[in-house]
């Protein structure tokens, strides 16, 4: 008798065990990203369970990497190598069977099919995201934003969840708009947000330096889908909603640090910093000083 493909949450560590033993060497689990889960694996040769996947899921392999697969997707089955950081596409849903002849390092991205769906409805008005199942792909955009994801993972997540979310969006969008049935045709005629979004988006941001601002918080001030939101607001700026909020907390940094009474400390957290170090390294980079010969000099 045929077994039934078992569901698997990634987000879950009892769920992905049931299919991945070995827990992530790396994973995502403790921030608040919405919609975008990112885990790494070292993991030894090994045969999946028939399963399905409840998010649409990357694995994108380390780029040192070659190795022999084998995969089942919805039946259809392919044998080849892989590895030197090509990536393979699950769509949520999919049965799916694998088996690796030999110890390798990856990346398992997992996207919530809803927050791929809300990238493009309000702007494309329709029902669903398919994805196409994609086997030993290359690139370098996805290779791009899966190293800065993994980068961030190992600081910390000290930049909050804006950097994080805005990388995973900057992703699905590059899945809906090359491995999807439904390819949105993207217009760039537009000048940027309208003078009155924009002033609403600013005002909402420095009003709220000293919290972990998110990306749709952002998006929903300005009525949008958070790509459409980060395209049109960069076109405005110049820079994206990351950077420029980033660029708010050094200038409110400054602010506070003329006052002798705070203490640097708390000049980070009310500016929405990490703590001291994290606020020491961005205002470095930012003015060439340290916060303390900043104060000193003023």
């Amino acid at each position: 008798m045929e077994k039934k493909a078992i569901a698997v949450d990634l987000t879950t560590p009892k769920d992905s065990a049931q299919v991945l033993p070995q827990a992530p060497i790396l994973s995502s689990q403790q921030t608040e990203w919405e919609g975008i889960f990112f885990a790494y694996y070292r993991h030894p040769s090994h045969e999946t369970l028939e399963h399905y996947l409840m998010q649409h899921t990357l694995i994108v392999t380390n780029g040192n990497s070659q190795f022999q697969v084998e995969q089942r997707i919805d039946n259809q089955f392919k044998r080849y190598q892989n590895g030197n950081g090509r990536f393979d596409i699950f769509p949520a849903n999919l049965s799916h069977w694998a088996y690796w002849d030999r110890e390798i390092e990856f990346s398992a991205i997992a996207i919530c099919p809803k927050f791929l769906q809300r990238l493009v409805i309000k702007e494309h008005k329709i029902k669903e995201i398919e994805l196409i199942p994609q086997l030993g792909i290359i690139d370098p955009i996805i290779a791009h934003i899966t190293l800065a994801l993994k980068a961030e993972i190992e600081t910390g997540c000290l930049t909050g969840r804006l950097y994080g979310e805005s990388l995973g969006t900057a992703l699905a969008m590059r899945l809906i708009q090359n491995y999807s049935v439904f390819k949105p045709q993207i217009s760039y005629k537009s000048k940027g947000l309208p003078k009155s979004q924009l002033r609403q988006v600013i005002d909402y941001i420095n009003a709220h330096l000293s919290r972990d601002i998110s990306l749709s918080e952002l998006a929903e001030v300005a009525f949008m889908s958070e790509s459409h939101f980060t395209r049109l607001f960069k076109q405005s700026m110049g820079i994206t909603p990351y950077q420029y909020l980033l660029e708010q907390r050094i200038e409110r940094a400054k602010q506070l640090l003329k006052q002798n009474k705070i203490a640097i400390a708390d000049v980070a957290l009310q500016c929405g910093f990490a703590n001291q170090t994290h606020l020491t390294k961005r205002f470095r980079q930012f003015t060439g000083v340290t916060p303390k010969v900043y104060r000193n000099e003023y």
